[in-house]
């Protein structure tokens, strides 16, 4: 018997609980620099809820999970394409 959605389930939720726990302005600002490396991690649990959701379904309808995944998917790429991608002025001094 499967449980990739029990197992994917837990590891994302481990990931989501130190990130809800330096979410807040206080504990940014005492971690200083460390926030954003640790933050990053929302990726990896985004795509491990990814991985749940459809093994929850037994991979019946995995583009149901994408369609609710898909804002997500198109702010990365815009986050992508505007901080490395996009053309940029060259600096007049």
């Amino acid at each position: 018997m499967d449980r990739t959605y029990i197992w994917t389930g837990w590891i994302a939720l481990l990931v989501f609980i130190p990130l809800a726990l330096t979410s807040m302005d206080y504990m940014v600002r005492k971690m200083g620099t460390w926030w954003k490396p640790l933050q990053r991690w929302t990726y990896v649990a985004a795509l491990f809820t990814l991985v749940h959701w459809a093994a929850l379904h037994n991979w019946e309808n995995p583009a149901a999970a994408l369609v609710h995944f898909t804002p997500l998917i198109l702010l990365e790429i815009y986050r992508i394409w505007y901080w490395y991608l996009r053309p940029r002025r060259p600096n007049v001094a």
